[in-house]
């Protein structure tokens, strides 16, 4: 999630999705509470990383409104799956009966969900399509960016 010479701190809030819908109505007063949330955390980050606020080159805060806006999501939701004991257990088929060369990969198929989740998957399809091409499944290693 970044180029190797930069880190990616990412922050997850609970929220309620009905706030954010009446607060987008007020685009002013939306901004600047996307903005006032933004201080906090850094804030709050702050306490543990001394100096990370003069080093921040980038914030972005996603609200239930900014994930129904770019994925449609059900309320905003930001990620596919609520992560229970269940739900980590739970096989989704990641393939569909009479479709031959068809897989399925993202934050839907996969417990949990988010930008992570659904690039993990991609990169599990990728290995089982090579596993089945009898090809070997091979990466390169930008960076810190992953490993093989």
């Amino acid at each position: 999630m970044n180029p190797g010479d930069r880190t990616v701190i990412q922050a997850e809030i609970e929220t309620e999705y009905d706030y954010w819908m009446d607060l987008r109505k007020h685009e002013e007063e939306y901004y600047k509470e996307k903005d006032n949330i933004a201080q906090k955390v850094l804030g709050k980050l702050e306490e543990f990383y001394p100096g990370i606020k003069a080093k921040v080159e980038m914030i972005d805060v996603a609200t239930p409104y900014t994930f129904l806006r770019y994925t449609r999501n059900y309320r905003g939701a930001f990620e596919g799956w609520l992560m229970t004991g269940e739900t980590l257990k739970m096989p989704v088929p990641k393939t569909l009966d009479g479709l031959n060369n068809f897989y399925l990969a993202g934050q839907w198929v996969e417990p949990g969900g988010g930008v992570p989740t659904a690039v993990a998957s991609g990169r599990r399809i990728i290995k089982k399509i090579c596993y089945n091409d009898k090809k070997d499944f091979v990466t390169k290693n930008h960076g810190n960016a992953g490993n093989p």
